[in-house]
């Protein structure tokens, strides 16, 4: 089909889609002769999709002379149009639409506003930037924000002067946008140029201002950055810190960083904690065990996250010598640190921890030693067992009951009469989730245990193990003095068998 006949057939159509298909099928033949034929069809038409199509299809056939069309098609009411036209620009790169396309960007709501700055910036290049800057003061706001943005794309010897006149601005957003320009383009010697902003008032320009000197790796900027470790906004910490570590790989000394360290006061010196664990400085050992026995927890917490960091997967020959401290914090988060990374001998030295004076420090090393199950542990744990020191045996029993192997519960079947109330309430509970007890005569007979406690455990293993030759006895027990263990038999006798009344 020639063009004549397209333009004939064409005049003729009516349903959008033909429409879209034919203009399609003579892409081939369209040249600055017939652009004339399109810009008329442009104007006329109402549907949005085949004005986008003619839009797209005479910017890739003649670009060269398709300028007036698009331009014109910025202003479509057709988003599909608009974006095809703006794109097309982007590719032809036409000086005489940068006018235009910039103020695009005073509409706050713009859909395509990266498109549009992706375009400018296009164009730019060829040699607009002297137009683009002029463009600042004529814009609306929402322009002006959006400049700093393009010529720091841009990224050419007068763009990157006009953006540090732009840091003097005082709208935040312009200021904020205008560094994060530079981020990329600033070099050391200008570095005082951002630190004067980490005065700002505005979060987002200070923020941004911290992270442009982490790019810059400044050691200039290593003092103000650590005095903002003590700043209220969580945030701007944070930021801090990373671009203190980005500086910092380079260096060999930490010496400023422990200044901070060492401060009264607790915000910066937690922030510290932090950095230190990043920069994985294992010179740090021991300032992070020693932290362990800070009063605030948060900072306990910290230290040893650090340490994690700064360990990897070997334990510190420090954290070891920690099992001996005085401090029961320091013992703890040692014995926490090893249950973590240590090796089956170093976790194996947790076991005499179950002799430690402090609950805290023995239940820690307790969930250590099971979480490995080590029948190694398991052997040595069992002889625990006849320890007269009663804090030894109620760790010992607790961690045969965490392991849960067979044997290690087998080994608790001796103390099920036990006259540590702990201990046999403890396996009284851990033997009723047992599968294989055949023989419950213990908890029967510990349904007359003098403690209603006991009896309670008693009647709730019975029910767990769904024995039904505990019915009998379970039964006589309704009858119980307290009511909270009358009502634990009901609960484990309907649990053996909800007919248990028929049964009887």
């Amino acid at each position: 089909m020639g063009f004549q006949e397209f333009e004939a057939n064409y005049l003729k159509a009516t349903v959008p889609e033909k429409k879209v298909n034919m203009i399609n099928s003579v892409s081939h033949l369209i040249d600055k002769s017939n652009l004339s034929f399109f810009a008329t069809q442009y104007k006329n038409e109402s549907d949005g999709n085949v004005r986008a199509i003619i839009i797209d299809i005479i910017a890739n056939s003649v670009p060269e002379a398709s300028s007036p069309i698009l331009i014109e098609a910025l202003t479509d009411n057709f988003i599909v149009a608009r974006k095809a036209a703006v794109i097309a620009l982007g590719k032809v790169k036409i000086l005489s639409a940068l006018k235009p396309l910039l103020e695009m960007l005073s509409n706050p709501s713009l859909e395509i506003r990266e498109d549009v700055i992706s375009s400018i910036v296009n164009t730019g290049k060829l040699g607009g930037v002297r137009e683009i800057i002029n463009f600042f003061d004529k814009g609306n706001v929402y322009i002006r924000r959006s400049i700093p943005i393009i010529l720091g794309k841009i990224q050419c010897d007068d763009s990157t002067s006009y953006l540090k006149e732009l840091l003097r601005k005082n709208d935040p957003e312009v200021k904020r946008n205008t560094v994060q320009a530079l981020e990329k383009v600033l070099q050391v010697k200008d570095a005082r140029l951002i630190i004067n902003l980490l005065e700002d008032t505005d979060v987002e320009v200070k923020k941004a201002s911290i992270k442009a000197l982490g790019s810059i790796n400044s050691k200039r900027a290593i003092d103000p950055l650590l005095k903002l470790l003590k700043n209220k906004n969580e945030s701007v910490r944070q930021v801090s810190i990373q671009s203190l570590k980005r500086i910092f790989v380079n260096i060999d000394s930490y010496e400023k960083i422990y200044e901070v360290a060492n401060s009264k006061n607790m915000i910066e010196r937690k922030e510290a904690i932090k950095l230190l664990g990043l920069l994985e400085d294992k010179n740090s050992v021991n300032y992070m065990i020693n932290s362990f026995k800070s009063t605030d927890n948060k900072t306990r917490k910290l230290a040893y996250n650090s340490l994690l960091q700064i360990s990897k997967d070997k334990v510190p020959d420090q954290v070891l010598e920690g099992l001996k401290a005085k401090e029961w914090k320091i013992r703890s988060l040692c014995v926490k640190l090893i249950g973590k990374l240590g090796n089956e001998q170093q976790v194996s030295l947790l076991l005499d921890i179950l002799n430690d004076p402090d609950n805290r420090v023995r239940d820690i090393a307790i969930d250590a030693l099971s979480k490995r199950k080590n029948q190694n542990y398991i052997n040595k744990v069992k002889s625990f067992l006849s320890s007269s020191n009663w804090k030894t045996k109620r760790a010992a029993v607790k961690l045969l009951i965490k392991i849960g192997k067979e044997d290690s519960l087998e080994a608790l079947l001796p103390l099920i009469n036990d006259e540590d109330l702990f201990i046999k309430s403890w396996i009284a509970l851990a033997l009723g989730k047992f599968d294989n007890i055949s023989d419950i005569s213990p908890f029967i007979e510990m349904l007359e245990d003098s403690d209603p406690k006991i009896r309670i455990v008693a009647a709730r293993a019975l029910g767990q193990l769904g024995n039904k030759e505990a019915l009998k006895p379970l039964a006589k027990s309704l009858w119980d003095d307290d009511w909270n263990v009358r009502k634990v038999v009901e609960d484990a006798l309907n649990q053996i068998d909800p007919n248990w009344l028929k049964t009887l």
